[in-house]
C-alpha cells in the first residue's frame, strides 16, 4: 500500500508518496472507518453513507463550521476467467470548511461488478469474444460536492480502482491499477504466449488529465481494439476483443476519480498460433480542495473492495 501527503499550491495538489508495509485481506467491507481529529480531538458525531447508486445528501449542524470527511473510493472488479484482481479503491481523509445548514451532496462509489463499471465513474470492461475470458469493470469514485451536485462543485475524491483484464487458463490478464493518489495506480499489462506483442494497461488518472488506455495486441493479425482515455470523473472503458474469428479477451475497465483512469487493452488470439491476455484498467485519482486541512491520502487502500464509503464527522 502507498501512503501520500497531499501538499497544496495555487493551482493544485502534488503527493509525496511514502512506501508501507504490505496490507493483508482484501475481504470485509468495513462498516465504519476511523474518523479524522481536529487538533488531536477526536470528532463526537458521525454519519456513514453507503453505497447506494445515487446521489446522497448531508444537511451540515448548526454550530458547525468544519467537518471531517473519510473517503473510500469502489474497488474494481476481478476477472471472470483465472480471477485476475482488480484495482484496490483509494482512501482519503481531510477537514472541510463549511456552513452551518448548508447542505452536501454526497456519492458513495459503487465496486465494478462483472464487466460492469461501478457507479460514479467506473469504465466498462471490453467484451470478450470466442473464449471464455471475462475481463472486470472498474470501480467508481467516492466524492463529496459542496454548493451544488455538479462535477466542479467536487471538494474531495477518493479515486476507484481498475478492472482486470481477461486472460486464458495458463496466460494471464492484467490486474487493474490501485485507486487514489494524485495520480492513480496503472493497469498492468496482459501476459503474451507466443511472442507477440502484448496488450498494454490503462494508465492512472492524474489531477488534469485522464490516463490513457492501453494499447491493444496483435496476434497473427487479428487485433485487440485499444482502452478508451479516461476523462473527468469516468474511467475509460476497456478495448474490445473485437468481432472477427480468432480474437480473444476484452481489457478492463478504468476506474473513476477527480480524473479517471484509462481502459485496458484487448487481448487476441488464432488456433493455436498465440495467446495475448488483455490488460488491467487504470486507477482513477484522488483530489482534496485547497482549503481542506488535516487532510492525508492513500493508492490502494488495504481493504477497498467492492463498495466505496464515506463517513462525516463533526
Amino acid at each position: 500500500m502507498k501512503t501520500l501527503e497531499f501538499c497544496r499550491f495555487a493551482l493544485g495538489i502534488c503527493a509525496v508518496t511514502v512506501m508501507l508495509g504490505a496490507c493483508g485481506s482484501r475481504s470485509g467491507n468495513g462498516a465504519v472507518l476511523p474518523p479524522p481529529t481536529d487538533a488531536g480531538k477526536v470528532l463526537s458525531h458521525h454519519h456513514s453513507f453507503f453505497y447506494t447508486g445515487k446521489e446522497q445528501r448531508f444537511t451540515v449542524p448548526a454550530g458547525v463550521k468544519w467537518i471531517g470527511v473519510v473517503a473510500r473510493g469502489g474497488g474494481g472488479a476481478d476477472s471472470g476467467s483465472n480471477g485476475e484482481l482488480g484495482g484496490l479503491g483509494g482512501r482519503v481523509h481531510a477537514l472541510i470548511p463549511v456552513t452551518p445548514g448548508q447542505t452536501l451532496a454526497v456519492y458513495v462509489g459503487g465496486g465494478g461488478s462483472g464487466t460492469n463499471g461501478g457507479f460514479n465513474g467506473g469504465g466498462d470492461s471490453g467484451t470478450s469474444y470466442s473464449c471464455n475470458c471475462t475481463s472486470g469493470g472498474g470501480g467508481g469514485a467516492s466524492d463529496v460536492r459542496q454548493g451544488g451536485d455538479r462535477l466542479p462543485d467536487r471538494v474531495l475524491v477518493a479515486g476507484g480502482g481498475g478492472g482486470a483484464g481477461g486472460g486464458f487458463a495458463y496466460v494471464l490478464g492484467g490486474e487493474g491499477g490501485k485507486g487514489g493518489g494524485s495520480t492513480g495506480g496503472s493497469g498492468g499489462n496482459g501476459a503474451s504466449y507466443g511472442g507477440y506483442p502484448v496488450a498494454g494497461g490503462g494508465s492512472g488518472g492524474a489531477q488534469s488529465a485522464g490516463g490513457s488506455g492501453g494499447v491493444g495486441s496483435n496476434c497473427h493479425y487479428y487485433s485487440g481494439y485499444s482502452g478508451d482515455n479516461g476523462t473527468l470523473l469516468n474511467g475509460g472503458a476497456g478495448g474490445q476483443g473485437g468481432s472477427s474469428r480468432g480474437t480473444g479477451p476484452g481489457g478492463g475497465g478504468g476506474g473513476g476519480g477527480h480524473y479517471g483512469g484509462g481502459g485496458g487493452g484487448a487481448g487476441s488470439t488464432y488456433a493455436t498460433y498465440c495467446y495475448v491476455a488483455g490488460g488491467g484498467g487504470g486507477g482513477g485519482s484522488s483530489y482534496i480542495e485547497p482549503k481542506a486541512k488535516s487532510f492525508r491520502g492513500w493508492q490502494g487502500w488495504k481493504n477497498a473492495v467492492g463498495d466505496g464509503l464515506i463517513v462525516i464527522s463533526w
